[in-house]
C-alpha cells in the first residue's frame, strides 16, 4: 500500500494512516522499517495487543474469521465512507480513489462515459474511424480497445 496508495496520492489530498494494535514503540518500529512505511501508524487505544483490536477497532468492527486487521476503509472530501473491507482489494481502493480525485480515466469501450457499454459507444467509434468526428484523448482512450495506439475496425470487432 506504501508504493500502489500513498506514493501516488499523497500530492492529490489523499491522507493515509495505519493503525496498529500494540503501544510498544520498538515493534512499531520494525514493522515500519520492514515494511517501508513512511505514513503515520497510530496505536489503537484500548487494545491489549496481540490480535485483539482496540477502540478504533471496536468503532468500525467487521466481522471476520481471522484477524481484527487489517481494516481498509477510504472517506472522501465530505467525511462519507466510501469503501471499508477487512481484506486488502488494491485494484478496487485505486479505482475509489481515482474516482474520488477524479484521475478516472474513463472505462475501456464506455466512450460516451454514461456508464454503459452499448451501440451508442459503437457509434461514435466508427464516426471516430470514419474521421467525422475527432476523439478526445480519454475518448481515444476508451475507443482503443485492442490497446494498439490506432483507432481502426480491429477495436469495433473486439
Amino acid at each position: 500500500m506504501e508504493t500502489a496508495i500513498w506514493q501516488t496520492y499523497q500530492d492529490e489530498g489523499v491522507i493515509m494512516l495505519g493503525i496498529i494494535n500494540t503501544s510498544n514503540q520498538a515493534q512499531i518500529n520494525t514493522f515500519v522499517v520492514e515494511n517501508s512505511i513512511t505514513f503515520p501508524i497510530l496505536f489503537d487505544p484500548g487494545s491489549p495487543g496481540g490480535v485483539q483490536g482496540g477502540d478504533t477497532y471496536d468503532d468500525y468492527y467487521m466481522p471476520n474469521d481471522g484477524s481484527p486487521y487489517p481494516r481498509d476503509f477510504i472517506v472522501d472530501q465530505e467525511g462519507i465512507l466510501q469503501y471499508t473491507n477487512n481484506e486488502i482489494d488494491t485494484e478496487w481502493m485505486l479505482y475509489v480513489l481515482d474516482e474520488l480525485t477524479e484521475n478516472n480515466q474513463g472505462v475501456l469501450g464506455d466512450i460516451n462515459a454514461d456508464g454503459a457499454i452499448n451501440i451508442l459507444d459503437v457509434v461514435i467509434m466508427v464516426n471516430f474511424i470514419l474521421d467525422s468526428q475527432t476523439p478526445t484523448d480519454t475518448e481515444y482512450t476508451a475507443s482503443d480497445l485492442n490497446n494498439d495506439g490506432t483507432l481502426n475496425v480491429l477495436d469495433i470487432v473486439l
